[in-house]
């Protein structure tokens, strides 16, 4: 059967019952004083022996999240990751039925090998594809561009063990580790709760090395 935009749109009508499952309906005061490790299932850029490890919780739709990933991490890849001092770790918390649908297209070119470079084009794009009329269609248009055809975007968000993933992701970080806002990082297992531009977190970072 040829899939269409329609069918598309039709399939995303369920991610919203899974995003709330995900986030809005846990509660954070149940929240351990537990500290976040990396997991096989993680998405990490840098060295595995890279001495410092950072973990950030985001949503593909939150602006705080494009502001860090647009104005900061390039410092961070450039003078911690890169160098082999710094091990960064991403994983979803959709705060929104958009944020989950472009947490499944980061997924989906995941399994081409191209997951930071789609989560790097979703927040780069993230000022236009969030505000056109139906968010859904026009990260279609964005996973196209970047060789995520439409036909494998939409298996990809038909598919239940993927979503169930995501939604697990987010539902362990409210309940086991806080996770109540994006972005919510953690360094070397403590959340950061300094200024989030590059300068504050350089700062911060030397004082671990």
């Amino acid at each position: 059967m040829a899939i269409s935009r329609r069918h598309f749109v039709a399939a995303g009508g369920a991610l919203p019952f899974a995003a709330a499952t995900a986030t809005g309906l846990l509660a954070p005061s149940e929240a351990r004083a537990a500290k976040p490790q990396i997991l096989e299932s993680d998405h990490v850029m840098g060295l595995p022996g890279a001495p410092i490890t950072i973990i950030e919780y985001a949503s593909l739709t939150c602006g705080h999240c494009g502001n860090f990933h647009n104005l900061t991490f390039g410092g961070l890849k450039k003078n911690y990751i890169d160098t082999g001092k710094v091990k960064f770790v991403y994983r979803h918390f959709p705060l929104d039925r958009y944020a989950f649908i472009a947490a499944i297209l980061a997924e989906c070119a995941g399994e081409q090998g191209n997951f930071f470079q789609m989560i790097d084009v979703i927040f780069e794009r993230q000022g236009t594809w969030t505000r056109e009329k139906d968010p859904a269609l026009a990260l279609i248009e964005l996973g196209k561009e970047n060789g995520v055809p439409l036909e494998s975007f939409v298996h990809c968000l038909t598919n239940q063990e993927l979503v169930d993933a995501i939604a697990s992701e987010s539902l362990i970080g409210s309940s086991q580790f806080g996770v109540d806002s994006t972005p919510t990082i953690f360094i070397q297992g403590e959340k950061y709760e300094r200024n989030r531009d590059f300068e504050t977190m350089d700062s911060y970072l030397k004082t671990l090395a």
